[in-house]
């Protein structure tokens, strides 16, 4: 073979010998090469995850109890490494020693986070296990609700997926462990027997909170939280009410998805003008309408909001959409308003696109009739051309259903779009 000049002495590769690629156990010799740091990060990288709803992106790690059966090795890298270790699951059908020995191997130091299936919540000797590690708890869920659709969420039958019903003294006894440092607290898929009273409690780092079916009424002496949120629940507005004004100097983001109100008799009531300064991100998904978006984005002001998803059908309950008397949403700071593909009355899209003065991301709603989409056109191009609008600020858009006549008024009244999504457009008529 030709020795290489010396111009290409540098980018020069040995011929590859496929021959001893393919000889017996050469896989396994040269995993035998890879350091055991490296190892432990293509396991853990690798290790089954189970996801959950509204328990803030976080990923339940399972034990990685396969990689340990591949050989010796790889099955003392697992065991001798905390990390593997730290999330714990605790289910319906406890067994204390498999607990106990998954918190031993956690070792000392790292954060510990803690699944709990409300079967399990009534054993306390899974509570007794878990006592000497509580100082170390970053994370507690209890009956962690499973991943689905929000169209599937919506056509679940509560009696049958939340019958998971508990005594508050058995939720009290887990929240109520000494907790110093967590600092994400979510309760899923759980009702509470009876009428709940308060639930005092001392988190001093609580940072996340959610909530599933049944919301309880905490107190928390002194709050830090950053974000809360509902998930499919039931709340009273006077827990609402309470919740948002307890952190009210704290909170950056508010959820609210697939909830309903209770005791919400009138539009207008029980969130009089409360002002949450450092929101920037608000999530609303209000499938039945019941009044409860008009109060959030009327009643409650956002000076610095950034993001708002708003997908909900307001108005069912009282009749058409509420603005109030004084004109008011108000979204200085709006970057991005997402209707996530909701089907949304034009008042609500009206008013809610009048309350903000720039925009970098629209995602339009949909809309029940051609001459409701065309209203909403017309209150787009309306919003560009209006005295104090930032129209340049909107570089992306997406929408539907749109004819070629509305796609060329967009285009001329928003020169910015750079990034223009039109989707299920070939279903509408061009006229």
């Amino acid at each position: 073979m030709r020795k290489p000049s010396s111009d290409s002495q540098k980018g020069y590769r040995p011929p590859i010998n496929s021959e001893a690629l393919s000889a017996p156990h050469s896989a396994d010799r040269l995993l035998d090469k890879v350091p055991d740091d490296v190892l432990e990060n293509v396991i853990y990288f690798y290790q089954p995850v189970a996801e959950y709803r509204n328990t803030f992106g976080i990923l339940r790690a399972a034990a990685p109890v396969d990689a340990m059966r591949v050989c010796r090795r790889w099955n003392q890298v697992i065991i001798t490494n905390p990390r593997f270790w730290t999330d714990v699951f605790v289910q319906d059908d406890v067994d204390v020693d498999v607990i106990e020995l998954q918190l031993q191997r956690s070792g000392q130091c790292l954060p510990l986070r803690l699944w709990v299936t409300s079967g399990a919540l009534t054993k306390t000797t899974a509570l007794d296990a878990i006592l000497p590690y509580a100082n170390r708890m970053s994370g507690l869920f209890l009956e962690p609700l499973p991943l689905v659709s929000a169209k599937d969420l919506q056509t679940i039958n509560r009696s049958a997926t939340f019958a998971s019903q508990v005594k508050l003294t058995d939720v009290e006894k887990w929240i109520g462990m000494p907790l110093p440092n967590l600092r994400d607290l979510h309760l899923g898929g759980l009702t509470v027997d009876g009428q709940p009273p308060t639930i005092e409690i001392s988190l001093p780092k609580l940072e996340k909170l959610s909530f599933g079916m049944t919301v309880p009424r905490f107190f928390f002496p002194k709050s830090w939280l950053r974000y809360l949120g509902f998930i499919n629940s039931l709340v009273t507005m006077a827990k609402l009410s309470e919740y948002l004004m307890h952190c009210q100097e704290t909170l950056e983001t508010l959820n609210l998805d697939t909830v309903t109100v209770t005791d919400l008799d009138a539009p207008g009531e029980g969130l009089r003008n409360l002002v949450m300064p450092h929101i920037s991100e608000v999530v609303i998904r209000i499938p039945g309408g019941d009044g409860l978006a008009e109060l959030l984005l009327t009643e409650v002001h956002y000076p610095e909001l950034r993001s708002l998803t708003f997908s909900a059908s307001p108005g069912r309950r009282f009749g058409a959409w509420h603005r109030p008397p004084d004109g008011g949403i108000h979204l200085p700071k709006l970057d991005v308003l997402d209707f996530d593909g909701s089907i949304m009355p034009i008042g609500a899209f009206r008013d809610i696109l009048e309350g903000t003065r720039s925009m970098g991301k629209l995602i339009m709603p949909r809309f029940g009739s051609e001459e409701q989409l065309s209203a909403a056109i017309d209150a787009l191009v309306g919003w560009a051309r209006r005295e104090g609008n930032d129209a340049e600020s909107l570089e992306e858009l997406v929408t539907a259903d749109l004819s070629a006549r509305d796609l060329a008024r967009i285009v001329e009244a928003l020169p910015a779009v750079r990034n223009l999504d039109v989707f299920i457009a070939s279903k509408t008529k061009v006229r």
